[in-house]
């Protein structure tokens, strides 16, 4: 017994014809009499008798017919739900602490823009925190710094920036540091763990210089406002920085030949089934790069 008997059956015994009844379903006569035929001889039970040409319904037929509206409609409940959630217009997107403070709100402005229905849900954490939600399923996407793991991951650049040095414009440091010159000053480093952390322990350890930091802080605003206030030199991205090196209240520091370039990408996990909507968030994601 299949959904197609079940609704062939329903519609002859609502014709109380069979010729009707393949006209309704625009299949053939002897199409639908074999259905009927063989629900007959595979239940044993009769469903129809002919009375003067007329079709008839039997009473065991009644009762099976009433079955199979309440299965037909539980089967159309079933798909119109699975369709619904298919088509809708929601999206969890997860971002890195550096790219929730800076870069968030102008591509959810885009997103709003282009897609004024959508339900967004949107969480900031940690790098390691935003992988291992997509990972499992809790979040979408996820907007995240610096390499990640290709092997569970399919990943797009998104945006390119870089790590610029900055400090309070009377700070007492020059405009170009050496190398063997980070000592003498204090910096202000985001937590062990993050992107921007490791990209610059990276580069201390390439040049056999190791930098404790004399403020450590998991919040890049924080870190920001404390080398406006003039306590240290900041290692932030440069369009976090952008705003107070423009009005004046922070100016850049330069290490000498050296540039802290890096790429934020668009993750999600590997072989994960996206929605229309996920998936023109994740194009829209990608253009930002370009634009």
């Amino acid at each position: 017994m299949t959904l197609r008997h079940l609704k062939i059956l329903k519609e002859v015994c609502e014709c109380r014809s069979v010729t009707q009844a393949a006209k309704n379903l625009y299949i053939a006569q002897p199409s639908v009499s074999a259905v009927i035929k063989e629900t007959e001889e595979h239940y044993g039970v009769r469903l129809f008798k002919r009375i003067k040409n007329r079709l008839v319904i039997t009473e065991a037929g009644q009762e099976l017919y009433e079955r199979a509206c309440n299965v037909l409609n539980d089967f159309n409940d079933f798909e119109n739900c699975a369709y619904k959630k298919s088509r809708a217009d929601t999206i969890k997107i997860g971002t890195s602490l550096t790219i929730g403070t800076f870069l968030l709100p102008e591509l959810m402005k885009k997103i709003r823009k282009n897609f004024p229905s959508a339900e967004m849900k949107i969480k900031i954490f940690p790098k390691e925190s935003v992988e291992n939600a997509v990972l499992t399923g809790e979040l979408d996407l996820g907007l995240v710094e610096n390499a990640v793991n290709l092997r569970e991951f399919d990943a797009q650049k998104f945006y390119r920036d870089e790590l610029v040095a900055v400090c309070a414009k009377d700070y007492p440091a020059p405009d170009t540091l050496k190398i063997s010159e980070l000592f003498d000053y204090p910096f202000i480093l985001r937590e062990k763990g993050s992107a921007s952390r490791e990209r610059f322990d990276s580069f201390s350890e390439a040049h056999g210089v190791k930098i404790e930091p004399f403020i450590e802080s998991a919040n890049p605003q924080a870190a920001l406002n404390c080398a406006a206030a003039g306590l240290g030199i900041a290692i932030l991205p440069l369009g976090m920085a952008e705003e107070k090196l423009k009005e004046g209240t922070l100016r850049r520091v330069g290490v000498e030949n050296t540039r802290f370039e890096r790429e934020y990408y668009v993750i999600c996990r590997k072989k994960k089934p996206l929605t229309a909507l996920q998936r023109n968030v994740l194009a829209l994601c990608t253009a930002f790069l370009s634009e």
